[in-house]
């Protein structure tokens, strides 16, 4: 790509460094340092930007030795103590489940046939909807999918999931499942830049970058703050510190507020 327009790790920190002044100034900062830098402001990215993540569906196959697993026990360490093992492993780069569907089959109030509620509904409201009024079986619709999600146990599995740990704890009687059987998990995955490059060119993350840079060099130079130097040029590693901090808290304010998916509410 062009040098404003980076699709590397290695493009995109000497586009960084170079809006610091690079090479025009020295930006005292070590090699390891930036990397170091560009994986942080990657992660906070992948966990607040709405573009640093997706939505994905993972298929699990039951077999035999996943139901064994899952009933047995293991110990904690060297005590009396055991811990269920009812988990199955998730790849690298989940974030978090939203969903885990085991048993996946016609509802009694999401379409599937002539006889549901929902059909039933919508059937007998069609010829209000097409006079502008909708609202009544919007709100219906959505009460009735709430009502869905609530009692159908087969939707609405007991999940437990820690992305260090990668594994997804199912807390349900693992003998409904028979080997062969699918489990469906509704996950939310990081987006990975060395497949989607086009990830190192999105803007709040080049200025997120930036203030990284900026943030680390007022440190390094802080150490040295007010000494004189050749040619009677002071060092103020303070106030680039500030100015990058402020920087860093704004992006990170704008982040939250204007790229972040928000959470999901239950209207009622």
């Amino acid at each position: 790509m062009s040098a404003t327009r980076p699709a590397t790790k290695t493009e995109l920190r000497d586009y960084a460094l170079r809006r610091l002044g690079y090479p025009t100034i020295d930006i005292n900062v070590a090699s390891a340092q930036l990397d170091d830098l560009i994986e942080e402001a990657i992660d906070y990215y992948q966990e607040y930007h709405y573009n640093g993540s997706y939505k994905s569906f993972i298929k699990i196959e039951v077999t035999d030795a996943i139901k064994t697993a899952a009933k047995a026990g293991a110990q904690i360490g060297s005590t009396a103590w055991y811990e269920g093992t009812e988990y199955v492993s998730l790849p690298p780069g989940v974030m978090s489940v939203n969903r885990v569907f085991s048993q996946i089959g016609a509802s009694s109030v999401v379409p599937g046939n002539i006889f549901n509620i929902k059909y039933q509904i919508f059937l007998n409201d069609i010829y209000a909807m097409t006079h502008g009024h909708i609202l009544h079986y919007f709100m219906t619709s959505q009460y009735l999918e709430t009502l869905d999600w609530v009692t159908n146990n087969n939707n609405n599995r007991r999940i437990r999931f820690n992305e260090h740990q990668a594994r997804l704890y199912l807390d349900f009687d693992w003998d409904e499942l028979q080997a062969g059987d699918f489990i469906l998990v509704e996950v939310l995955m990081r987006q990975d830049p060395e497949t989607y490059t086009a990830m190192y060119n999105d803007n709040w993350l080049k200025d997120y970058v930036e203030a990284l840079f900026q943030q680390q060099w007022g440190r390094n130079l802080s150490k040295y703050d007010g000494i004189q130097m050749l040619g009677g040029v002071t060092l103020n590693g303070r106030q680039i510190l500030e100015d990058a901090s402020q920087f860093k808290k704004d992006l990170e304010d704008q982040v939250r507020s204007t790229y972040e998916i928000p959470p999901l509410d239950l209207v009622g």
